[in-house]
């Protein structure tokens, strides 16, 4: 019989390569040394894990909280330093004002009481209370009040005060006054009234411009006082000059 004659397997021409036994064969073609030369060193590599999805609608929620809570902390700190401020402010105390002394260095009633001539001292004493804030105290004007008359007026200017700290205003009034005009004879017959009974009674009104003054702030103020029941007596039957009872109090706050 003769030699059957191979047929290309399920209908594709028989490759060149595909059946090809001798191993001298693989080993000298170079061709087929190209083909192969890829495949040696192939590794295969597993897909990467991917990333778990976020909605793009969490994500903006969350940039909308950080940036709620950060416009919270923020208002909760405005509202510390103003709270602060304010306390600073508004609980500031303001200087009292006492009576410290009240001298009569003459007092010459004559003519059957119908002249006078006096001369008086007065010393009032500013305490500061605060101990973050001093006081500037721009002008005190004292007037010397006798029955709701002003006998004489008295300016002082510029005068500081540290904090927790005081200090004292010197005064000085007479009769009859170049600073004020009114009916002097009214004021000296009751005076001379006033002489025989042994008794006699002045106020003494401040008007106060100061200014409240710390690192933070400055704060200025008007306060209106008054130094009521001043009482001297006459005890010195020989002598026209009265003297003080030594009543020392605060000056108080009045309209």
């Amino acid at each position: 019989m003769g030699k059957e004659e191979e047929k290309p397997v399920l209908g594709y021409q028989k490759s060149e390569y595909s059946y090809q036994t001798n191993p001298q064969f693989y080993q000298s073609d170079p061709q087929f040394h190209q083909m192969q030369q890829p495949y040696q060193y192939y590794e295969y590599n597993y897909p990467a894990r991917p990333l778990p999805y976020v909605s793009p609608d969490v994500d903006q929620g969350l940039s909308f909280g950080r940036v709620m809570l950060c416009l919270m902390l923020f208002l909760f700190l405005f509202v510390m330093i103003i709270s602060m401020f304010t306390m600073m402010v508004f609980m500031t105390i303001k200087p009292t004002f006492y009576l410290e002394s009240f001298d009569v260095r003459s007092f010459d009633l004559s003519g059957n009481g119908t002249t006078l001539k006096a001369n008086w001292e007065t010393k009032v004493s500013v305490k500061n209370t605060n101990t973050r804030t001093s006081i500037v105290v721009n002008q005190v004007e004292t007037s010397l009040v006798y029955r709701y008359v002003a006998l004489d007026v008295s300016y002082v200017d510029h005068i500081e005060i540290h904090k927790d700290s005081n200090v004292q205003i010197l005064d000085a009034f007479s009769f009859p006054s170049s600073k004020r005009t009114f009916n002097t004879d009214s004021v000296v017959k009751e005076m001379a009234k006033d002489r025989q009974r042994g008794q006699i009674m002045f106020d003494m009104k401040l008007e106060v411009q100061l200014m409240l003054k710390s690192n933070v702030f400055h704060k200025s103020e008007k306060m209106r006082l008054f130094c009521e029941r001043i009482t001297l007596h006459f005890n010195n039957t020989t002598s026209n000059i009265p003297t003080w009872n030594g009543n020392k109090h605060e000056c108080v706050s009045g309209l």
